[in-house]
C-alpha cells in the first residue's frame, strides 16, 4: 500500500503514531504526534507501519443543507 504525504501511519514496534511530512523514493520522514523524542525520524521502510489516516479518502467539505428545497 503506498502512503502519501500527510498520512498518519503508527510505528508497529514502538506503537507512536506520526504523520508523513517528506516521502521521497527511497525514504520517508515521520513527524510524530506524541511529544516523545525523536519528534521527526527518517525511514527507509515503510513495511513497519500501519496506515491509521489518509485525509486523501476522506470527503471534501461541502454543503448540505438541512432541509431540501422541493420540500
Amino acid at each position: 500500500m503506498p502512503f502519501h504525504l500527510g498520512d498518519t501511519v503508527l510505528e508497529t514496534k514502538t506503537q507512536r503514531q506520526g504523520k508523513i511530512d517528506e516521502l521521497r523514493s527511497d525514504m520517508f520522514r515521520v513527524n510524530f504526534l506524541d511529544g516523545k523524542q525523536p519528534v521527526i525520524q527518517y525511514f527507509k521502510s515503510i513495511s513497519d507501519f500501519e496506515l491509521v489516516k489518509c485525509p486523501h479518502t476522506e470527503p471534501g467539505p461541502g454543503f448540505v443543507p438541512e432541509r431540501g428545497i422541493m420540500d
